[in-house]
């Protein structure tokens, strides 16, 4: 009998890549598929950080929050992962997970872990009004040889990029390209997902980057499972721009409705 081929991974899975390398080590490498303007998409290093801690076997509980810090620039040198648990309590979890390039670290994520169980439940945000499903919209075409072409994007509203706006609020839906099922690494990517809220209030082409993001993971592992490969919707806007910094604030959605998650950036421009 022949033997079985070998599962293929989701582009996604392919670009996290992990090899133990001691305890609470990991060895990674960059994806260019994931690429950014200079490096790689912040989007994918919070994944990547994130992945590492619930590779380890004594992690507990599921995703509720991160705050990964973008401290430099990285190339494309192999990577490597430490993981620590800060604190590990019955209900809730903390861990570190630094990334480490040219022996230097690059970034690093505050992840918190938490047992969720059934307790009262309810929504105060409320899902955007007067969303066309994604079927009757057109996609926007991923550009070659940036992360952006890593998914699928139709554009419900928001002024284009590139011009004096009056605001910098857009409602988009999103998925990976593959329609890989959704599970937390990639919401985290997600959270990611949306421009700079610059772009879309400044006619001139600046460089920006994020340098801290928070993600509050709002869904079950149930709710996960039932969006599967589905679309996500991505409604984020800016507070404010000065003296080269802005905000910038996000919620991803189900399309029926369930808030999946919240994220709060802060960003450079110049």
């Amino acid at each position: 009998m022949d033997a079985a081929a070998p599962v293929r991974l989701h582009d996604f899975d392919e670009a996290l890549p992990l090899s133990p390398a001691g305890p609470r080590l990991w060895d990674s490498r960059i994806d260019k598929r994931y690429w950014n303007m200079i490096g790689p998409w912040g989007g994918w290093t919070a994944a990547l950080l994130l992945k590492a801690v619930l590779a380890e076997g004594d992690h507990g509980g599921t995703p509720v929050a991160m705050t990964v810090n973008l401290m430099g620039g990285l190339d494309e040198s192999p990577l490597s992962l430490s993981t620590r648990p800060a604190r590990q309590g019955k209900s809730v979890e903390f861990w570190t997970s630094e990334l480490i390039q040219n022996k230097a670290a690059v970034a690093m994520a505050m992840v918190t872990l938490g047992q969720r169980r059934e307790t009262f439940s309810t929504h105060e945000a409320s899902f955007p009004e007067g969303v066309t499903a994604p079927e009757a919209i057109a996609g926007v075409p991923g550009r070659p040889g940036f992360f952006t072409a890593m998914f699928e994007t139709r554009q419900v509203s928001g002024s284009a990029p590139l011009q004096a706006n009056d605001d910098s609020l857009t409602t988009t839906w999103v998925r990976d390209h593959q329609a890989r099922p959704l599970d937390y690494p990639l919401l985290a990517g997600l959270a990611d997902v949306f421009a700079p809220r610059i772009f879309y209030r400044s006619p001139e082409r600046r460089p920006a980057s994020t340098v801290s993001m928070s993600v509050y993971f709002h869904a079950t592992p149930a709710e996960l499972a039932a969006v599967g490969g589905d679309f996500v919707l991505a409604h984020a806007q800016a507070r404010r721009f000065e003296s080269g910094f802005f905000d910038q604030h996000g919620a991803l959605w189900s399309r029926d409705g369930v808030l999946l998650a919240t994220t709060e950036q802060l960003c450079w421009f110049k």
